[in-house]
């Protein structure tokens, strides 16, 4: 119970803070040349829809998700700090959250090749997920870097610590300790003066010793940004991810579409 209360509230000390993206892993893109400043966005979309199968199913779907990030650029190094809460719930349903919060270290940021440290905490109720921990590093090359194009890729390795409910006897933990290799590929492209448009696509494996099987996970985000103001834009953003072996016997495939207001500063 403190676990569940905890960590929704850690996740959101950022979101607080900012106000008084999704920021992508490699936001430490934006103004490369610039240095000794902070910078960050908090971003929020809502989500409510009555798509009932049939109207018998009278059901609503309620959806609200939340996002702060912040990043520090140094002369030589970037720190980022990305947080994303998500609620939801269906009419008569629980109420179920997912979050995570990412610390990210780019050393060298300026180089062709760079390199990264990272730890991430993350939590997912609707599919049964009450802890992931993982830390790791990769190295970073910078394939392109123009004003309007910039392409990256990341390769290298991770520790990955889960615990998942047992669908049979939820009071049971299945506890998972494995070492993955991580990958990604980042696409970022300025459309024109008020178009952004950002990809970015993972690449997570390795061997289940206990369970003699090799797991891999693949995920990628879409982020379109229209900007309204120098600080305000419309977000749209379409997640997915795909496990061939999951812990647990659930959907292989997830994704979201969600849309909203980001504010950056």
């Amino acid at each position: 119970m403190i676990k569940r209360v905890f960590l929704p509230v850690l996740l959101l000390i950022p979101s607080m803070w900012a106000t008084a993206q999704i920021l992508k892993v490699d936001k430490t893109n934006v103004d490369a040349d610039t240095a000794g400043i902070f910078m960050g966005s908090v971003k929020a979309d809502f989500n409510l829809n009555n798509r009932s199968a049939t109207a018998e199913q009278n059901i609503t779907y309620t959806g609200l998700k939340a996002s702060a990030d912040l990043v520090y650029l140094g002369n030589q190094h970037a720190y980022i700090l990305i947080n994303q809460l998500n609620y939801f719930k269906t009419t008569g349903g629980p109420l179920f959250s997912t979050g995570y919060t990412h610390f990210r270290i780019n050393f060298l940021r300026k180089n062709q090749l760079s390199y990264e440290l990272f730890t991430q905490v993350q939590y997912d109720e609707g599919r049964k997920m009450t802890f992931r921990y993982l830390n790791g590093g990769n190295f970073r090359f910078q394939l392109v870097n123009s004003k309007k194009t910039r392409l990256h890729v990341g390769i290298g390795v991770m520790h990955e610590q889960e615990n998942w409910k047992n669908l049979e006897d939820e009071s049971m933990l299945i506890k998972k300790d494995i070492f993955k290799s991580t990958n990604y590929i980042n696409y970022q492209q300025k459309l024109n003066e008020f178009v952004n448009l950002n990809l970015i696509a993972y690449y997570q494996g390795g061997y289940d010793q206990e369970s003699s099987v090799f797991r891999n996970r693949i995920s990628g985000d879409f982020d379109l940004n229209v900007k309204l103001t120098n600080q305000l834009a419309f977000n749209t953003t379409f997640t997915a991810q795909y496990e061939d072996h999951p812990i647990i016997p659930i959907n292989n495939w997830v994704y979201s579409l969600t849309n909203g207001l980001k504010y950056s500063f």
